[in-house]
């Protein structure tokens, strides 16, 4: 069995690595972040949905944000949801929550 070159030994190398690299991309280790406005239409423990003003509902993940930012939410309450999407893509995981203040500004506490 003849040697092969270092060269090719390298070049074979390479060519394998590329192939994993495009086979397999990397996942994002910052994921996007999603923002949008809406009203509350149901909250419960650690779940809410909102309705944006265009009509859609969207679920919400409650459990990365901070408590007093969702506590005390009634339906109809007006929301600002930071967060991204769940690696299942059925609903935003919230990561902050600002709520309409009445007084022209968005607010994270009562």
């Amino acid at each position: 069995m003849m040697a092969r070159p270092p060269g090719q030994c390298l070049t074979i190398a390479g060519l394998v690595g590329m192939v994993l690299v495009l086979a397999f991309p990397a996942t994002a280790g910052a994921q996007e972040l999603i923002r949008f406005a809406g009203s509350v239409q149901w909250i419960s423990g650690n779940r809410m949905q909102v309705m944006t003003a265009s009509g859609a509902s969207i679920a919400v993940d409650l459990t990365q944000a901070d408590q007093s930012s969702y506590q005390g939410l009634r339906n109809g309450d007006a929301v600002l949801v930071d967060g991204v999407l769940s690696a299942d893509r059925r609903r935003i995981v919230a990561r902050e929550l600002w709520r309409d203040s009445g007084r022209g500004y968005w607010a994270q506490s009562p």
